[in-house]
């Protein structure tokens, strides 16, 4: 769907302890471009942003 929009890109964010879907993310042509800090309760937890180029 985004292709067909031409969007440029799709980005989104993976808690930065999911090792495991970042490594996917990476294995499928996301890159890393900045984090972003949420509090989840009390607990402040950090996302890491991440995007795949689409053109």
């Amino acid at each position: 769907m985004a292709k067909q929009r031409k969007t440029r890109y799709i980005w989104l964010g993976v808690w930065e302890d999911n090792q495991r879907a970042i490594q996917f993310y990476k294995k499928n042509g996301f890159i890393t471009f900045d984090k972003h800090v949420f509090t989840l309760g009390n607990d402040k937890q950090t996302d890491i942003m991440m995007k795949l180029q689409l053109n």
